[in-house]
Formats: structure tokens, sequence, C-alpha cells
């Protein structure tokens, strides 16, 4: 089943007809909350890359580097969306994004240096170029060169915030960063911690997995997950030391159904209904399942709202709390945080690197404490717990290693069902929401490319279409 939460309308306005709040093709956002549930009773065969581009949606900000590592004299190379961008320090201190490949004779300006303030020499034959990829000196050409003023490289919109540079990587007028910046981190009363990684997948399956309540399944084995006894460095002790004890608690049987409690223009949020914990019996095996252990004595724990985290109420957006949300162009929270500093949101923003490959910038963010004492606790907690426990135990020890590269295939039709609801709604609606919908008319890669013109990005985008097995997708 679905139940249909508060919506907020484009205008920001709230109701539970809303009809303010459109689709790309005028269709009321509750409607498309409707028609994802109704599609997931199906079976649906909407394809990963039907709307959804295998390299990204390109009309956003996505985060690139952390300012401090791009040093003054020794540029930085990042590859994002399939384009290689070189970064460096330029006037102002401000950081500068130009395409790596110098204009010249394609040698990479990241093997170079900034031999002069505010811009970077490629060390091939020396040409210099500024921030905005001008060539602005030619070191062994001549101090009159003809080239300068007419050779330049394509150069990219940077901004920062925090301590981090982000790049535009559309082709339209960037929008300011803040519309593309998770609110959470922009509101001056919370603090966040940032940890970056290199994730073997394509960045689509981070975001699909992020919302499909699969940890009822996978995240259940405490001792014997990857390896057991083998491996002890990865036994999951925090189960036994959380306050909940959930270990000594019925786990989660199967989802009733999803709640989505919000939907936007950008993102959509939702719980899971009529939880059952315990044991449940599946006709189609002649059993029941799971098995209660001796060890699972407690009861299981009472919650006003079913939320990961463990928040009540309202969350750190706003709305009423949840456990799974997504947000163009690739961003997912799981747990929504809470006005109390222990809780904290956590939260991962996928950014395209190859077809097969992502940078997961991950995000837990929570209100600052206001005492020096509970600085020093939140500190030690996410370095001591949330760290090792949620980032690398769980999404990188069980969640990347069961769809990376070569465990998880695209070629081959997908049948959605209750329980990606929300999967089906980000593939299908968010995905036409999106800026490359609305000003393209499209999104390259995809079974929907864009109609208004030819973009920077065609040729690049056809070639990696063909080395990326199945991208087709299921239906249109």
């Amino acid at each position: 089943m679905v139940e249909l939460g508060t919506r907020t309308g484009a205008n920001g306005s709230n109701g539970t007809n809303a009809t303010n709040g459109r689709t790309i093709d005028g269709s009321p956002l509750a409607h498309d909350a409707e028609m994802a549930w109704r599609e997931a009773q199906g079976a649906s065969q909407i394809g990963p890359f039907d709307y959804v581009p295998p390299m990204g949606f390109r009309e956003y900000w996505y985060p690139a580097v952390f300012k401090k590592d791009v040093g003054t004299k020794k540029p930085v190379f990042v590859k994002m969306l399939g384009e290689d961008i070189v970064f460096f320090r330029g006037k102002a201190d401000k950081v500068y994004a130009l395409f790596d490949w110098c204009p010249h004779r394609s040698a990479r300006l990241s093997q170079g240096e900034s031999l002069f303030p505010g811009t970077i020499t490629c060390e091939y034959h020396g040409y210099t170029f500024n921030g905005e990829g001008e060539c602005v000196a030619g070191l062994i050409d001549s101090p009159n060169t003809p080239v300068v003023g007419k050779m330049k490289g394509r150069s990219y919109p940077t901004d920062e915030h925090d301590g981090v540079v982000y790049v535009w990587m559309g082709e339209t007028e960037p929008v300011p960063l803040a519309e593309d910046l998770p609110p959470e981190i922009v509101d001056s009363r919370n603090h966040s911690y940032k940890h970056v990684s290199e994730w073997d997948a394509n960045w689509t399956e981070p975001v699909n997995q992020g919302i499909d309540y699969h940890e009822a399944y996978l995240h259940r084995k405490t001792f014997n997950y990857m390896g057991g006894w083998t491996q002890p460095w990865k036994f999951k002790f925090h189960g036994l030391l959380s306050k909940e004890l959930p270990f000594f608690r019925p786990r989660v049987a199967n989802y009733g159904g999803i709640k989505i409690v919000h939907e936007d223009e950008k993102r959509v949020c939702s719980n899971p209904v009529n939880v059952a914990y315990g044991e449940d019996f599946h006709p189609g095996v002649n059993a029941s399942w799971p098995r209660k252990r001796w060890y699972m004595f407690l009861p299981k724990r009472v919650r006003k709202t079913f939320s990961l985290m463990g928040a009540d109420g309202a969350s750190l957006l706003g709305i009423p709390s949840f456990s799974h949300g997504v947000e163009l162009p690739s961003k997912i929270r799981t747990g929504s945080g809470s006005e109390k500093p222990a809780i904290s949101l956590h939260m991962r923003w996928m950014v395209p690197v190859t077809l097969e490959t992502c940078r997961v910038w991950t995000y837990t963010i929570g209100r600052e404490p206001k005492t020096i004492l509970g600085k020093a606790y939140k500190k030690l907690w996410y370095h001591l717990w949330r760290k090792p426990n949620t980032i690398t135990r769980i999404n990188e020890w069980e969640d990347l290693v069961t769809f990376q590269k070569d465990r998880l295939r695209y070629d081959l039709p997908q049948k959605l069902s209750t329980l990606d609801t929300v999967v089906i709604y980000f593939r299908r609606h968010l995905a036409q929401r999106s800026r490359d919908f609305q000003r393209l008319g499209g999104a390259y890669g995809s079974n929907h490319p864009p109609t208004k013109g030819a973009g920077l990005h065609q040729v690049a985008t056809a070639f990696e279409q063909r080395e990326m097995v199945g991208i087709e997708g299921g239906d249109c």
C-alpha cells in the first residue's frame, strides 16, 4: 500500500491534495506518488536508464574536492561525470577548474604547475592559462605569441561552501550554489562531518539501494557476515554495544507497505508502514521466517514514527521524519536527523566518475552541540561509532560488495516491486523533473536524450554508451 503525506508545491505551500506543485508534463505531484505505487504492484520494468542518465544529470552543482587539498603550486586532477578536470588556485584564493587537456596539443594540464599567481602552466610546451581558460603566455613561444587571446580551454564554474569546492557540470547558465546544496548543511545551526570514497559501481545503484529498504535482509547478520569468524575484524559489535541493544531484539520480518511522507520538485521521502517483527509464515516455502533466536529476549522497540536513525517528530529538513529519501541530482538520506544534537542525518551524495565508478560524499549532519564537552563527545561518537559502523561496515563492507562492478548487470530486465516504489518514483517521475529535462529536453545517455540543440557532451556520451553493456533499460 501507499499513503500520501504532506506535499510541498512549487511555490512552497502545503496540502494533502496540492495541485500547485506539478511535474514537467503538468501532472500534480500527488499523482506521481499514486502512479509509482500502482506501477509497483505490477512488477514494473522501468529500467535504470530509461530517464536517468548513466553518467549523471549534468545541469547541477556537484562536490569536487576539498579546498585545502588544492595547493598554490601543484594542481589537482579530478574525474567526474566522465570528464577530466584540473583544479588550481586562482587570484583572491579562489579555486578554478579547467578541462584537463591542454588546448594546444592535448597534454594534461594537471601534470603542470602554477608558476604564476592565478594561472596554470602546461608541462609540455609552457603555455599558461588563467582561471577562465584563456592563454595568457607561451613561455618558450614568444612574449608576443599570437596564440595569446586566441587559444582557450574549457572552464567550469566553481563555488565553495564549508571547505568544499563545487563544480557546475551543465551546459546552461548555473543556478546559485545554494539551490543545489542540501538545506541541512546550509543551516548555520548544524554541523557536518564529511567522508569521501571511491565506489566501483555506477552511481545509480548507490541511489537505488538508499531508498529500497534492503536493510531488513542484507544488514540483519551480525556474527557470520562476509567471511564470518575467519574475518573477526568485520564483526559488527556495534549491535551489542548500542544503547538500544538491537542485537537482543526481534528483527524486522517484513514491511507491509510504503508511506510517502513528503514530495516536492526535487525530492521524495518515505517510511515503511505495518512493519512486522519476529517470525512470519511464507506459504510459498511452507515455512516461517526469520527464525527467532534464543538471544532475542527483549521486546521490539516502539517508536512514534518509524525512522532508521531513531528520530521522532520533525526532521532537519523541517518536514515529518522519514526513513529514506532521494533528492536530485543524486543525494539519498537514510534517516532524517532531529533537533536533538545526539541524532544525526546520514546522507550520501553520489558523483558519477565513469560508467562503472562513482565518488561517494557521505555527510553526517546534526545540530551543533552548544558546549565544549558536547562537541568533544560528538567528535568521538563520529570517529569511534558512526564512521566505522555505518560508513565502513555497513555502506562499504555490506552494501558496496553486493552491487559493485561485475556483481550487478544493467542489461537484464528488472521487475520492481512494492518496496521499490520510491525507486520507480525516482527513475520515472523525479528524473523528468530534473533540470536536464527542463532545460535540455532530456538527459544524455538515457533513452530520452536532449532535444534542445546539440550539446557539448553528445559525442562523448555516444562513445561511452557503446562501452557500456545494456543501457537500454526496461520500458519507456
